[in-house]
């Protein structure tokens, strides 16, 4: 279909958030005016108060002793498998995200113009923007859980 140019608007800014602007869209490797669309539409995802939160977080216990931690604005839009080794959680994580892709939900979030990745390093899964940085949408972490001689966690 392409990409809608939008409505011009004009707006005022205080210098230092222009700056902050100007700094963040350089980092993301995009114009100002995709940096503040982008923003903007984070912010109103984030309220919305059917869409979950980055506070969203899940602690599970595996059978290797590990414990793993989920957290990201996704969570709760995704019922897997969480226990099951991180390869396969990938594969399920990348099936989850086309079919979403598909949905009205997943279109709020496509005009971020991101190219994304479900990452699979050794403890860890994260969905990333490719080759820059994570999305915030889903992070799967693998923890082992020591403890000391006094029976503390550390």
């Amino acid at each position: 279909m392409g990409k809608h140019l939008g409505v011009a608007y004009n707006l005022r800014l205080p210098q230092e958030l222009k700056d902050k602007i100007a700094e963040s869209a350089k980092e993301l490797n995009r114009s100002m005016n995709a940096d503040i669309v982008a923003r903007l539409e984070d912010s109103f995802l984030l309220n919305d108060s059917s869409a979950p939160t980055n506070a969203d977080v899940k602690v599970l216990h595996l059978k290797s002793g590990k414990r793993r931690v989920i957290f990201g604005k996704l969570l709760n839009n995704l019922s897997l498998d969480y226990t099951q080794e991180l390869d396969q959680l990938r594969d399920d994580i990348h099936l989850a995200l086309e079919v979403l892709s598909g949905s009205s939900f997943w279109n709020s979030l496509k005009f971020l113009g991101k190219d994304v990745l479900v990452y699979k390093g050794d403890n860890h899964i994260d969905v990333v923007d490719n080759g820059k940085s994570s999305l915030g949408w889903l992070t799967v972490e693998d923890h082992y859980v020591v403890k000391d001689s006094s029976n503390d966690l550390i």
